[in-house]
């Protein structure tokens, strides 16, 4: 026959029966919550270093003037100024052929740059590009 019991009674009689704890233990809590703290800020911090790259640039426009030459416009945004920067600037043919190169170099003193060189080709550029900042 079943007979009701009160709460309290089965909850004793579960925990001699089952080893039911009394209390919830949560082992994994302080580690998880360690990992969460350090995970998350190396999250934030390495989101917020590399989305400000030391160089930046942004090719505006390119133009062949004639067969021996082409003229490049291009901006730059450098995060320390304290320093001279230089970029590589490539020309190139039909064929995707380098044709032309020039190295040029940003004085210190400014953050933000906006450039244009003349780039000299030994045959006829289709197309200039910035192929390094740093």
């Amino acid at each position: 026959m079943l007979t009701c019991m009160d709460e309290t009674a089965s909850d004793d009689y579960l925990h001699q029966r089952y080893g039911k704890s009394q209390k919830a233990r949560r082992p994994w809590l302080i580690p998880a919550l360690i990992v969460l703290v350090v995970g998350g800020g190396w999250l934030i911090w390495s989101a917020n270093h590399y989305s400000k790259p030391e160089v930046s640039t942004d090719l505006i426009s390119f133009s062949v003037a004639n067969p021996k030459e082409v003229s490049l416009r291009y901006f730059i945004n450098v995060r320390t100024a304290s320093r001279s920067h230089q970029c590589i600037l490539t020309a190139s043919d039909y064929q995707a052929n380098i044709v032309g190169q020039i190295t040029d170099t940003i004085p210190a003193g400014g953050h933000n740059y906006t450039r244009r060189i003349v780039i000299p080709t030994r045959t006829a550029a289709v197309s200039a590009t910035i192929e390094h900042c740093s």
